[in-house]
């Protein structure tokens, strides 16, 4: 007897502390926004506290210090994307949305900018976009990014011999790493560059030792389908 009043007596007082938890709000509030703003101030006051590669760095230290940095960050950044994100799922929150569109535009650059793996980061624009279907940031770095993954006649046309890989990369970008080919031979370094067209063929640019001696811009025939680029 003694035992099912306890049992009895034990339900009653978990459905009183079950009814008198307040519901978590569905609908957008300042109070959670608040909080939500000052975890990502600290995000972002600790992203822009890490070291950013020089203009001239190669893709390999480039590489290096983007996951160098994602490593220092992924504790501080996962803890906020989890809040926000149940957020967003709870109240649909526009401004919740906007910034989840633009963390997915910032992993996209990182995609297009430094791996050069243009349908990689198209997809994640695109994904910025369901979130935020207005956001003029995505759709920028749609545009950018067709304009920059197939090689154009009159950006290859200004690729000169004698040029140095520098330069050649501030013309035409640098193409993905392995469309990067490379051979030593007799204390040399011969290496050639290719970049996909919008016609499906590829151009291609040779290096002596990192200075060009040779560029054939229908390196490749066209083909029915324009190469992969994720």
């Amino acid at each position: 007897m003694r035992s099912t009043i306890s049992i009895l007596l034990g339900s009653i007082l978990l459905l009183s502390a079950c009814a008198s938890a307040p519901a978590e709000p569905t609908k957008p509030n300042e109070r959670e926004w608040n909080l939500l703003m000052a975890d990502y101030q600290w995000v972002e006051t600790n992203r822009k506290a890490q070291p950013v590669p020089p203009p001239t760095a190669s893709r390999k230290q480039a590489i290096e210090t983007l996951l160098d940095n994602h490593r220092k960050l992924q504790p501080l950044y996962e803890a906020f994307s989890t809040k926000l994100d149940a957020y967003y799922k709870r109240t649909a929150d526009p401004r919740a949305a906007s910034v989840m569109a633009h963390e997915k535009v910032i992993i996209g650059d990182e995609y297009m900018n430094i791996l050069s793996r243009y349908d990689t980061a198209l997809s994640y624009y695109k994904q910025a976009l369901q979130y935020d279907p207005a956001s003029v940031e995505a759709r920028d770095r749609i545009a950018q990014l067709e304009r920059k993954r197939y090689v154009s006649m009159e950006a290859f046309a200004n690729v000169k011999k004698d040029m140095k890989e520098d330069d050649v990369r501030r013309l035409v970008g640098l193409p993905r790493e392995d469309w990067i080919k490379q051979v030593v031979q007799n204390n040399r370094v011969y290496s050639v560059w290719i970049y996909p067209k919008a016609d499906g063929g590829a151009s291609a640019v040779y290096f002596d030792n990192g200075v060009v001696y040779h560029t054939n811009w229908n390196a490749a025939a066209p083909s029915a389908t324009a190469p992969a680029s994720k």
